[in-house]
């Protein structure tokens, strides 16, 4: 297949990339207003059907050191299509599961396969974009993606309200099926040169261990990562807080989805606004001081719990969520076109084991009200905060800061 080097020929390409890298997001929120009712109808405790988010998160991050270096050497395209073969079988798995402890193993599994189209779609955009171009694409597709989790609880709400969880996972089967669909038809091939080393052990451990000591690489990934972690706890404990404890309808809880999404896509459609005029640093610095006030915000609401004193301050922890996501990410893997999967693999793993920590703290502190869940939130953002001011100073040419990995030249 041909290489799409051109602006002209990559950029309708970014529609596509955009819903491949939503199936992550996709694979979550479609299915959180059946989080009450899958513990129900199982006789499971909140902690254990929080544990499926938890699975998935787990396979979606193991996968990335896999899928990541197997797109560099065999190309994005057929690592692509194979993953979302898989993905599909996985949600009908999920879909006929009769324990949690089946929809658990089922989930891991789906988070295996649902990380191909994110690793591979974020690597194809390093493929076709570079510099500010690379920061403005990221930032087009942070602020599309803000759709997926502003609809997909809409929708999954109306599936549980009229045909239940387990309609949730046939939807999610049948996504996964057109996008194969799509990618098979729409597709090209991007990678400039395949590299046949790319799954060499020795190598791998190589490159994973220079990107994690490679400061500014770390100081970008542990930004997008920690702060997209404190986001996740929110997405955890949401269904049990407004449906569980509150008493809203699943449908209604989707709906009310909308306006924290509505404060990531703010801050994403910002980020892309700001790209070459605004320093890197200065963006993502701006984005986790604004999570770090909206977390704040949320433990000075947390005595009273009601829909307005959780929703208004997570919607100005999104807003910095949104800022600081699409820079991140730019920033992380600017300087590593050769090794690109792999750099994205690795972005991602860190991503999501951000996501699985928030998820894990919040777990056993649920107790009914959000204060917990403030503070989890707090440390995250915080943690966003001083990574980036303490490990991406300099970071003006990170094409000059950052090493080559694994010795790459």
């Amino acid at each position: 297949m041909a290489f799409l080097r051109s602006a002209d020929r990559a950029t309708p390409a970014l529609s596509l990339i955009t819903a491949l890298v939503a199936l992550g997001a996709l694979s979550t929120s479609l299915y959180t207003p059946s989080l009450p009712a899958i513990g129900a109808d199982f006789g499971a405790s909140s902690a254990a059907v929080q544990r499926t988010l938890t699975s998935f998160l787990v396979g979606f991050a193991g996968a990335q050191l896999v899928i990541g270096p197997l797109s560099d050497a065999f190309g994005r395209r057929p690592v692509l299509l194979v993953g979302l073969a898989a993905y599909v079988g996985a949600g009908i798995f999920c879909a006929l599961a009769t324990t949690v402890e089946q929809l658990t193993l089922g989930r891991f599994f789906q988070g295996f396969a649902a990380c191909a189209g994110p690793v591979v779609g974020r690597a194809i955009v390093r493929d076709l974009f570079e510099g500010a171009a690379a920061a403005r694409a990221f930032s087009a597709v942070g602020t599309a993606l803000a759709v997926v989790p502003a609809l997909a609880p809409i929708l999954g709400g109306a599936i549980q309200a009229q045909l239940g969880w387990e309609a949730a996972f046939l939807a999610l089967a049948a996504i996964g099926l057109a996008l194969l669909g799509l990618s098979s038809l729409k597709l090209h091939e991007t990678i400039a040169e395949r590299r046949p080393d790319a799954l060499n052990p020795a190598r791998l451990v190589r490159i994973y261990a220079d990107l994690l000591r490679n400061r500014v690489y770390m100081g970008h990934a542990l930004a997008g990562g920690l702060v997209f972690g404190g986001f996740f706890g929110y997405f955890a404990d949401a269904p049990f807080l407004f449906i569980g404890e509150l008493g809203i309808a699943p449908d209604v809880f989707g709906l009310l989805m909308v306006f924290t999404v509505g404060g990531y896509a703010g801050g994403s459609y910002l980020s892309g606004r700001l790209a070459g005029r605004w320093p890197r640093r200065r963006v993502i610095l701006t984005g986790t001081g604004i999570s770090v006030l909206g977390a704040l915000l949320l433990i000075g609401f947390s005595g009273d719990l009601t829909v307005a004193r959780v929703i208004g301050p997570m919607c100005v922890y999104t807003l910095g969520f949104g800022l600081t996501l699409p820079a991140s990410f730019a920033g992380a893997l600017a300087p590593f076109p050769r090794v690109a999967g792999s750099a994205s693999a690795m972005l991602g793993f860190v991503q999501m084991a951000g996501a699985g920590a928030a998820s894990v703290a919040v777990q056993p502190l649920y107790d009914g009200g959000a204060l917990t869940l403030g503070y989890v939130v707090l440390a995250m953002s915080a943690a966003a905060f001083l990574a980036h001011a303490v490990l991406a100073r300099g970071d003006e040419n990170p094409a000059k800061t950052a090493p080559k990995p694994g010795g790459e030249r």
